[in-house]
């Protein structure tokens, strides 16, 4: 089993158009010039029309054997669409390869280089970077594990308590029972806060019994943490590196081990717009530099585009209505072919007033030499940019006065002849105007996220709870004294047998049955030195009366006492055997403290609330989000309608991107460049920054708590930067990090779910089309797959990587993310592109190299993110860290913290005093709203808060290497253009044997050769009719032009239009003229010479070496002496 061109190519000689038109009949139609391998047909077709010109199977412009179809229907006979023969076209068109059994599709384990020679460069480049970028994922993730591990499962070790962190899994090191599982505790939120007392942080005694225990405390981990990172950016630059190389390397390879047309042609630019003669320019290029075998002018004749898509696509719809007709015989099927007759033939008046009253100019010429030395002579020997063409001497000059470009051609594929009639000029204002649509829908889509999110907040907010629950369990069975007398004798133990009594009034009700309750909850709960303090209506709180308790240990203990509550009201069984007799007889504690938190009311009017208001609307965020964790039991179930809605905030961003992702497709074509892999990088290029936007920026934007940055701008201020989240702290990983890293994971899904459906639709497609097709045509169609959009791939790629960068430090699991998403999508793609899509195009480098460009700036956006993320965590300073002092840089922010605690001072000074127990409860009732306030009001200055960060032990090698980097950035732009102009000012430079550029000679066989042995891959020629995407622009209908009136005795129509008996179909028979029989008569002996036919039209045959023959271009004498090769139509 071997790779290559699966494909048996076949020539069909060119025919005038033979849609029938009511005004203008199928006979005087006039022929269009087609490719040289077009006219080479049909010259040999010309020698045997004379034998098949009175063969009703032989079609007489051609001079083919026409199809059964074909024949039958021209005589009015209606023969069903092929499904064998739309299997075989799908194998043509798909990626295949020869097997032992023909055409079969390639393994999925086929290598990326043999993947680059079959389907071009840019597939191969776009596998190696998914492959590649899985492993830099990979090797980070390994390397940050210990700190994902560590994060989660570390405990804190202070003076009241020796607990897990509030996140992570406690059951990972002690074996107890494990927490609620969330991303966040993989994250540095998990990591104790500054306020936590210095000490052993980490402890594992596993070995103790061996002597060996592990203690690390924080600002050691902090560190370590830190270097792991450096370590991964600098692994990180490495990689890219090497992986710019292997991407070239692929890229050589490809070009010497495939051989394609554009190997031997030239991109010419800047020729006369009146040079439209296409023997000129090859006569000119063939004199200078050596054999021409095709010039092909391309012309701003983009208008005859349109027309001609609207005609091919009427013609398809006339041959599917004749095909009813001859079938059966409606008359309405009559009436429209009449109607589609009339439209065809106000396109074909169209077509020629446009022709004759516009001159197309020329825009751009393709000129394929025979052999690749005389491609390289032309390159090196023509001028490559503008001071070059300005010093260019009058005899090299086209007509001797234009002066043109020169330039490696690109494949066929790749030109947008649509496009060329758009000027410069107005490409530049297209592109400007599609950048204010994409700029206008990331403005929608930022506020469609921002509403969604809004909304989740909203719905996560909720603090309903159900009376019946909190009556059950503070009544009793059937609710209790709250309940009705029915509900109490029914002795329900669920909520929804409870039936509430009539007015049930909560406030009233729960509150003179809680408050003694609570007080011996206080009692129970208390235990030496740290008193319980729950109140009515007043969120749980812990005061030490014996040293001073940091915010961070409060919270601790808080979590601890109310899963012990929670578990005592539970089950008697989950009461704390140390409380003894008090805990089990204060188990209406949990539901009488969460109705306190959802009835209480202010008993007086204070200067912010009303008499009677609820002391929920006093509350902040933090405490609401605390009550609905320690009150989750009672909280009324979410709607059908709510869960919705929240299912719709989760996946905002990914429903948004994949809307975006598909506007931002339809109008990147506005744009209409030149090049389909210039379209191709435009779409992804956006597509990148609309996703990356999305995801990673505007969640920062609206949740950041950075006002001062749009403080007096208009619009901006008030609507971003004005969350909460002043730095990368617990509650911004809780609330926002863990999400981002469920987007990042549902993102992997979408591709794969598209890859999926566009399978599953494809066979759908399939079955359809075998109910409902009327032509071969359509039954093509509808057996072929989808393209492969390999720009949107792109755009998603770089969108995973540079949001994996931005966030990877604080996050290191992200990397697996990442890594998972690479080797999925990688697999995925690869299957559907070898199983599912068409061949595609031969892409070119652009999007590659665009990957190249982007991906090293996310190493940048990581520096400074990791610097952010470290730097949240205060550390000696690199000057204390180093041993220098304070001296250089000032006074150390880690050791001025380390210093004081306003919270440990206030109750200090309180204990000092002998302060009340009412006074030690204000300070407590106070201390979350005094906290938020003092946060609010005494934000670090942007600036000083930036020098911190810097002079950090932990933020300042990050800083470094940021500088670095933008400092090699800047010199290496600096020195290339430097370069570049000192080229253009002095071109002799370019002559000098050091400072040539690289215009390898692969030493490929001639362009004769490869073609005549199937060798060439790709597109054969850059003729414009001949690309498989303007194919259907052209088509011209089968059908006769008359329409039939009569049946037979048969069932068929009779009466037929004798100008179109033997109009080929569009399925060739296996007798049509071949690529490979024109090869062997070629290699016939004759009088013509070397490789001639004699009495063939085909003159000497292809570069003869005796004889008359003047190559390939004699194929177009119709006497077949050849003439000269180069004026031989003359």
């Amino acid at each position: 089993m071997s790779y290559g061109r699966p494909t048996k190519e076949r020539y069909a000689a060119e025919k005038a158009p033979a849609t029938p038109t009511k005004d203008v009949p199928a006979s005087a139609a006039k022929s269009t010039p087609g490719s040289m391998f077009s006219r080479l047909t049909r010259g040999f077709g010309s020698a045997s029309k004379l034998a098949g010109a009175n063969d009703p199977s032989v079609d007489p412009l051609t001079g083919k054997k026409l199809s059964k179809r074909a024949i039958a229907r021209s005589r009015g006979v209606y023969i069903p669409p092929s499904v064998e023969e739309a299997l075989g076209h799908r194998d043509e068109e798909h990626p295949r390869m020869q097997g032992s059994r023909g055409l079969e599709p390639y393994p999925l384990s086929i290598g990326t280089g043999d993947l680059g020679v079959e389907m071009g460069p840019g597939i191969a480049l776009y596998f190696n970077f998914l492959q590649w970028m899985a492993v830099l994922f990979f090797v980070l993730f390994a390397l940050n594990f210990p700190t994902v591990l560590v994060a989660n499962a570390a405990k804190y070790y202070g003076p009241f308590s020796a607990s897990r962190n509030s996140t992570g899994y406690q059951a990972v090191w002690d074996g107890a029972v494990a927490g609620d599982f969330d991303f966040a505790s993989t994250t540095f939120g998990s990591i104790a806060p500054d306020d936590v007392e210095e000490g052993d942080w980490l402890i594992y005694d596993g070995f103790k019994s061996m002597g060996f225990v592990v203690r690390v405390t924080k600002v050691d981990f902090l560190y370590g943490c830190a270097a792991v990172d450096l370590l991964g950016v600098f692994l990180f630059f490495v990689v890219m590196f090497f992986f710019s190389r292997r991407q070239k390397a692929i890229v050589k390879s490809v070009d010497e081990d495939s051989i394609e047309i554009s190997d031997y042609s030239v991109t010419v630019k800047g020729l006369p717009e009146d040079a439209t003669d296409k023997e000129e320019v090859r006569c000119f290029f063939e004199l200078k530099f050596g054999k021409v075998v095709d010039a092909v002018l391309a012309k701003n004749d983009g208008i005859l585009l349109t027309l001609y898509r609207k005609r091919g696509a009427l013609s398809m719809k006339y041959d599917e209505t004749h095909s009813k007709y001859i079938h059966k015989g409606a008359k309405s099927a009559q009436k429209l072919m009449e109607k589609i007759q009339e439209k065809i033939a106000k396109i074909d008046k169209s077509i020629a007033e446009t022709k004759a009253k516009r001159n197309f100019k020329t825009k751009l010429a393709f000129v394929t030499f025979s052999d690749e030395e005389s491609m390289l002579d032309c390159l090196e020997a023509s001028p490559r940019s503008w001071l070059g063409r300005w010093m260019m001497p009058a005899e090299e000059k086209f007509r001797g006065t234009h002066a043109y470009t020169v330039e490696e051609a690109p494949a066929p594929t790749d030109v947008m002849f649509e496009n060329l009639d758009v000027s410069p000029r107005s490409r530049r204002y297209r592109r400007l105007a599609i950048v204010l649509v994409t700029a206008a829908l990331l403005v929608v889509s930022f506020a469609a996220i921002t509403a969604i999110s809004a909304l989740k907040v909203r719905l996560s907010m909720s603090t309903a709870m159900d009376p019946r629950a909190l009556a059950l369990d503070i009544g009793g069975e059937g609710g209790g004294a709250f309940g009705t007398a029915a509900s109490r004798a029914a002795r329900g133990e669920t909520p929804d047998a409870v039936t509430l009594r009539d007015g049930f009034n909560g406030t009233t009700a729960f509150r003179p049955t809680c408050e003694p309750e609570l007080a011996l909850c206080e009692s129970a709960y208390s235990e030496s030195g740290v008193l319980t303090v729950m109140r009515w209506g007043a969120p749980l709180d812990v005061l030490s009366v014996v040293s001073p308790m940091s915010e961070s240990e409060k919270l601790v203990k808080k979590k601890a006492l109310m899963k012990e509550i929670a578990a005592c009201a539970e089950d008697p069984r989950g009461c704390s055997p140390a409380r003894g007799e008090a805990a089990r007889a204060t188990r209406k504690c949990h539901a009488c403290y969460c109705a306190g938190l959802q009835y209480a009311r202010f008993d007086e009017a204070t200067a912010t609330h009303a008499k009677g208001a609820s002391m929920l609307s006093a509350m902040s965020d933090k405490q609401v989000l605390d009550l609905r964790e320690q009150c989750d039991a009672f909280l009324r179930a979410p709607g059908s309608f709510e869960t919705a809605l929240l299912f719709l905030a989760v996946a905002a961003v990914t429903i948004v991107n994949s809307g975006l992702k598909m506007i931002v497709r339809a109008v990147s074509a506005f744009e209409r460049p030149d090049s389909f892999i210039e379209l191709q990088k435009n779409i992804a290029e956006k597509v990148f920054a609309a996703q990356f936007f999305n995801t990673a920026v505007s969640s920062l934007v609206i949740n950041a708590a950075i006002p001062e940055l749009v403080r007096g701008v208009p619009i901006l201020d008030g609507a971003v930067f004005s969350g909460v989240h002043r730095d990368f702290d617990q509650r911004w990983y809780e609330s926002i990090g863990g999400p981002l890293m469920v987007t990042m994971l549902v993102n992997t899904m979408g591709p794969v779910g598209g890859n999926i459906a566009a399978e599953l639709l494809g066979g759908v497609g399939r079955f359809v089309g075998r109910m409902t097709a009327w032509t071969q045509h359509a039954l093509d169609t509808a057996y072929l797959g989808p393209e492969f959009d390999i720009a949107t791939r792109y755009g998603e790629a770089l969108m995973c990587v540079t949001v994996t960068m931005m966030y990877g430090s604080g996050m290191p699991l992200l990397y697996a993310f990442a890594c998972f998403f690479c080797v999925t999508i990688a697999y995925f793609d690869k299957r559907h592109l070898l199983r599912v899509c068409r061949r595609p195009p031969r892409y070119g480098t652009s999007l590659a190299f665009l990957a190249l460009a982007v991906v090293p700036w996310s190493g940048l956006v990581h520096l400074l993110f990791g610097m952010w993320m470290h730097t949240h965590f205060l550390t000696p300073s690199v000057a204390t860290a180093s041993g220098r002092g304070a001296s250089v840089f000032g006074e150390d922010p880690y050791d001025a913290a380390m210093a004081k605690n306003a919270t440990r001072d206030a109750f200090a000074s309180s204990m000092a005093q002998g302060a009340s127990l009412e006074e030690i409860l204000a300070i407590a009732r106070n201390a979350s709203e005094t906290a938020a306030a003092a946060r609010r009001a005494g934000y670090a200055p942007i600036p000083g808060e930036i020098r911190r960060r810097i002079l950090q032990a932990n933020g300042f090698p990050f800083f470094f290497v940021a500088l670095l980097f933008l400092a090699v950035f800047a010199a290496v732009k600096v020195l290339s253009a430097f370069w570049a102009t000192f080229k253009s000012v002095m071109p002799c430079l370019a002559t000098l044997p050091c400072l040539q550029e690289d215009l390898t000679f692969e030493g490929v066989p001639s362009f004769e050769v490869a073609l005549m042995t199937d060798k060439l891959v790709g597109a054969r020629t850059y003729e414009m009719r001949d690309m498989p995407k303007y194919r259907d622009f052209f088509f011209e209908s089968k059908s006769p032009a008359a329409t039939p009136k009569k049946k037979t005795a048969g069932g068929a129509f009779a009466e037929t239009d004798p100008s179109r008996v033997g109009a080929s179909d569009s399925d060739d028979s296996d007798d049509s003229v071949s690529l490979g029989d024109i090869s062997t008569l070629l290699r016939s002996a004759g009088p013509g010479g070397t490789g001639s036919v004699a009495g063939s039209p085909l003159g000497g045959g292809f570069g003869a070496a005796a004889g008359a023959g003047g190559g390939l271009r004699a194929a177009y004498a119709a006497d077949g002496n050849g003439g000269n090769g180069l004026n031989a139509r003359a």
